[in-house]
């Protein structure tokens, strides 16, 4: 079970305009924030720690956002935040850069390139403020003329007129609009009452257990299906709050169906809201199973504690109060954001409060199935395409190759309007394949664009291919044989080509490849056979996760029923 964190992943800093102990900064960072980090995240939470290794004292953190882009703005959005209310400058950027000024590219000044970009985009005081070059001979004093320095930014911060940056602002804001809004999805779902009264008292953990369900492998589940810390006879239906994101890859993940599950067959009311509880609790399976072999620890969090009531935390509230139990629970979340953030550390910090919970006695939980459920929400958002993306794509499509040259993306169609496929379809398709060969793909891939494309019609002129392929090879076996004069055309190399394959010819005669081979009623190779029997043995054995052969017959708009589908039917 692993994730690759070289990508995906947002970087920030928070530098103090004052001198101040940074410990205590963290802490009034952390409750100024508050409530605003008790969300559902796509992946890991947002953290804050001290940073020693830094040369300038500060605080920092990363978070992987996984394929959230919403977390990332999500996190500059708190940003802002934090540098509206306490004296300090933040820094942010991800694995691709300045990703501030690659969204507003299209407002930057002529002179910002990415040679002389760096240190010169902040947060400070609510807003993003880009460092200008020097325009007067007074500006040189506190503008560095070409490269800046993290020492030379922060000091002149203050002086920037932030009214030159309006427009960069203005495209930031249209980004960060809805928050503290989020995208969310509401499901509803069939899950072990156990996992049920966990995720009520602790809403967050959702996140690590699809996580650690979407980067799981097919041994790890069949792992955790046969030795359950989950009591999977007793279930009843909830609704949990997921984000859009989280929903998309969690609807579109396969699962292999487990008598051990009560699952309702397809065309069932039930059946999605069994499929999607299946997912997760095979994901709070997999968390319990790392938590099982950790030896869980609360020396550091006593420490933590401690340093919180050194600074006055708990103020003069009795412990055991109200008002001390909940500063403890936000203690709790504080030290969690305070600790270093990657994948493994989050996963188990949500695993071992995830085990406690769900540890706690059946008897004193609330009566779960006799509240009140709803549907799920309406997940049609799936196959829209908003209108600005295919603005954004044409637009770029058209600046980088023109509107005359742009390669036509428009479907194949391999049928003629009677529906009869007709006698160019081989050549069009090639034709559309070889253009798009050319005009769009490059060293980083090639851009893949929907193709319609019928399954018998493809057979059809593979079968056509095959026999032009043939027909020719009779043609210049006759003329060969007609001709005396034709073996002096023979190459040197066509001759040795030729003593080559009867070498291979030779050598595979004493092996059993040819008997791999799926043959007709003659005894001849069946091409078409075999390529499909192949396919589908590929597809099989993926066992209900994404692979390259679901992946080849999606391309081609073919969505062939898992087996537990066809079983469930």
């Amino acid at each position: 079970m692993s994730s690759s964190k070289d990508r995906n992943t947002v970087f920030y800093k928070i530098y103090p305009t004052q001198q101040e102990d940074l410990e205590k900064l963290q802490l009034e960072c952390l409750q100024t924030l508050d409530t605003d980090l008790d969300i559902i995240w796509n992946s890991e939470s947002f953290s804050l720690q001290v940073d020693a290794n830094s040369s300038t004292p500060c605080l920092s953190g990363q978070l992987w956002f996984d394929n959230s882009l919403e977390d990332e703005w999500y996190v500059l959005w708190l940003l802002q935040k934090l540098t509206r209310v306490l004296p300090v400058v933040a820094q942010v950027w991800d694995d691709d850069g300045e990703f501030i000024l690659i969204e507003a590219a299209e407002v930057l000044p002529a002179w910002l390139n990415p040679d002389n970009s760096a240190n010169r985009v902040f947060v400070y005081q609510g807003r993003c403020a880009l460092i200008p070059q020097p325009r007067s001979p007074a500006q040189l004093a506190y503008f560095p003329q070409n490269s800046v320095s993290l020492q030379q930014a922060l000091s002149c911060i203050d002086k920037v007129d932030m009214s030159e940056c309006v427009r960069l602002n203005e495209t930031v804001d249209k980004k960060l609009a809805n928050f503290p809004n989020r995208s969310i999805h509401k499901i509803r779902c069939v899950l072990p009452v156990h996992l049920v009264h966990a995720l009520s008292l602790s809403p967050s953990i959702i996140s690590s257990i699809i996580s650690v369900y979407l980067y799981s492998d097919q041994r790890e589940i069949q792992s955790v299906t046969k030795n359950r810390r989950l009591d999977w006879t007793d279930t009843c239906a909830t609704n949990l709050q997921l984000t859009r994101c989280q929903y998309a890859q969690l609807y579109s993940q396969r699962v292999t169906t487990t008598s051990a599950w009560a699952h309702a067959p397809v065309g069932h009311a039930d059946h999605s809201a069994t499929q999607l509880g299946l997912k997760i609790t095979l994901g709070a399976e997999l968390a319990l199973s790392i938590a099982a072999d950790e030896i869980v620890t609360d020396k550091e969090f006593g420490k933590y504690l401690d340093r919180l009531k050194s600074l006055g935390y708990f103020a003069d509230n009795i412990e055991g109060s109200k008002a001390h139990s909940e500063q403890l629970h936000k203690a709790e979340l504080f030290y969690k954001a305070s600790q270093k953030s990657d994948s493994g550390s989050v996963w188990l910090a949500s695993s071992r409060a995830l085990k406690k919970l769900v540890a706690q006695d059946r008897a004193t939980f609330p009566d779960y199935a006799g509240m009140e459920v709803v549907e799920s929400a309406d997940d049609s958002w799936m196959d829209e395409v908003p209108e600005e993306i295919e603005r954004w794509f044409l637009k770029g499509r058209q600046r980088d190759v023109g509107e005359s040259d742009a390669p036509k993306l428009d479907a194949v169609d391999v049928e003629d309007k009677t529906g009869v496929a007709t006698e160019s379809v081989l050549p069009d398709l090639n034709s559309k394949l070889q253009g798009f060969i050319d005009q769009i793909s490059s060293h980083e891939g090639a851009e893949v664009p929907d193709i319609n494309l019928n399954v018998d019609d493809f057979m059809n002129c593979l079968r056509e291919l095959k026999d032009t392929i043939d027909k020719g090879a009779q043609e210049s076996e006759s003329e060969d044989t007609s001709s005396l004069d034709s073996s002096s055309l023979r190459t040197e190399s066509e001759e040795e080509m030729e003593e080559y394959m009867r070498d291979i010819d030779e050598q595979l005669k004493t092996t059993t490849l040819s008997e791999t081979f799926k043959k007709d009623a003659e005894g001849d190779v069946d091409i078409d056979l075999n390529l499909v029997s192949n396919i589908l043995e590929s597809f099989s054995a993926e066992s209900g996760l994404s692979g390259p052969a679901s992946s080849v017959l999606a391309s081609l708009g073919v969505h062939l029923p898992r087996d537990s589908d066809i079983a469930g039917s």
